[in-house]
């Protein structure tokens, strides 16, 4: 016999008992649906977390900050402080997995916006590198190299500014009532920064004007209350606020005496403010902030949360996916049963064909096959079930249950989520659940012997 004729008889005599085939193929079908639909729900509350995390910062970077290397498990410091010059930005430049490295400073400047007063945090870069990084412009343009006075502004900056002639407003800094806008208003706008150095208070604050080019995408991430400048620019300005030689002698020696009692030394102003690295993929981003902090490096990766996330994630998608396998489980009883009820009741059928010519293989493989056409018609009736009624969860539920895991503003993410890769694996389980449950009886059915079978009644 060839497999085309084993594979027709087995569909001819698998709905001779229509009745029975059917509640077998239900109980797969059942068993199918249940663990795609339990799995489902895993990974669209993993797919959510992940997405609320990304939503407040990108998950591939990591940030290297002044200071010391800490623990992010108990928060204790360790090691002593490394300097954030060239020479470290070259070393992150030479390590695996990261394509692209961008040092920044940092400046913190009240600022006046039309008639509004605020404050910028404004950090300069490199131009180059920033092209490089995940900032994406939502108006305007990035930055270039021969730009000096032009800034990018993140989507909150615009929020950071009070009319101090309307009542309400000048509290808006210590929390005070304010409408919330967006930074889209600033584009093409003057904004005037009133540098002052820190150590003579007393002197007028120089005013400089900056012009808003571009403002970025993203609503609550990170960079949605930054301004960014070239590192020319803001390097320049920085200098002049940390100017020391504006310092009266009483400065000077109380700031020898802080540093005594601190046990350090001063920091050279060179020295970077930040040191930001985007990373391959999470897994590297995790490498190099372990690298990193090992080194003594005061490190912040969102990818460090990330890991948390993942292994709860794969807690709850082994339990859920547990409950859909023991209805599996169930069906392939069902199975087992349905093809021993059969081999009794075709025991003289099963004499003949051998008696013809059917080898113990073709017998074997017959009902086998009988067995696997139930498990795969339950998985696929099962599997497109699923997808219904994953819709059916995602339109009653998703804002219910998935609101409260979106970043404020966003729309709630999908519940129930059936990628690709587990509508097929759903499908060859409950194909080999089928040949599993049905090996038995096919081996019970091809060691009868043909003279027995015949004689049998």
């Amino acid at each position: 016999m060839n497999k085309l004729d084993i594979v027709r008889m087995a569909y001819s005599n698998l709905f001779r008992r229509k009745v029975r085939a059917i509640l077998t193929i239900v109980g797969v079908f059942i068993g199918t649906m249940a663990i795609v639909v339990m799995l489902s729900l895993g990974i669209g509350l993993d797919q959510s977390m992940r997405a609320s995390m990304e939503s407040w910062g990108d998950l591939n970077i990591v940030t290297v900050n002044q200071g010391r290397s800490w623990d992010p498990e108990t928060g204790e410091t360790m090691g002593e402080a490394q300097s954030l010059n060239d020479a470290a930005v070259e070393m992150i430049r030479g390590m695996s997995g990261i394509t692209a490295v961008m040092p920044s400073y940092q400046i913190g400047v009240s600022a006046k916006y039309g008639k509004k007063e605020g404050y910028l945090q404004l950090v300069g870069v490199d131009p180059a590198e920033f092209s490089k990084m995940t900032y994406t412009v939502a108006e305007g343009r990035m930055l270039t190299e021969t730009d000096s006075t032009n800034i990018l502004v993140g989507w909150q900056v615009v929020n950071q500014f009070w009319d101090p002639n309307q009542t309400g407003n000048e509290g808006m800094m210590m929390g005070g009532p304010q409408e919330q806008s967006n930074s889209l208003e600033m584009l093409e706008k003057v904004v005037y920064m009133q540098l002052q150095n820190n150590y003579n208070p007393e002197t007028a604050p120089r005013k400089q004007p900056v012009i808003v080019v571009g403002v970025l995408e993203g609503e609550f991430k990170e960079h949605a209350y930054s301004a960014y400048a070239p590192m020319a620019s803001v390097k320049k300005w920085r200098k002049y606020i940390n100017d020391t030689s504006m310092m009266t002698q009483e400065q000077i020696d109380q700031e020898a005496q802080w540093q005594k009692e601190a046990g350090s030394t001063s920091r050279d102003p060179e020295d970077y403010d930040q040191i930001m690295i985007r990373c391959q993929d999470v897994a590297a981003a995790r490498t190099v902030a372990t690298d990193l902090r090992d080194q003594g490096y005061n490190i912040y990766a969102m990818a460090d949360y990330m890991e948390g996330v993942e292994k709860q994630s794969l807690i709850i998608q082994a339990v859920l996916g547990g409950i859909g396998a023991i209805t599996l489980l169930v069906a392939s009883i069902g199975i087992a049963n349905t093809m021993v009820m059969s081999i009794y009741e075709r025991t003289r059928e099963i004499g003949v064909m051998k008696v013809i010519g059917a080898s113990v293989y073709d017998v074997r493989m017959m009902f086998l096959m009988e067995a696997g056409l139930i498990g795969v018609t339950g998985g696929v009736l099962g599997l497109g079930c699923s997808y219904g009624l994953s819709t059916i969860i995602n339109h009653f539920s998703g804002g219910l249950l998935g609101g409260g895991m979106a970043g404020p503003g966003e729309t709630a993410m999908e519940i129930s989520v059936i990628p690709p890769w587990l509508a097929l694996f759903a499908l060859i389980f409950a194909f080999m659940i089928g040949i599993v449950a049905g090996w038995y009886p096919a081996r019970r059915a091809a060691k009868l012997s043909p003279i027995t079978a015949i004689r049998n009644e």
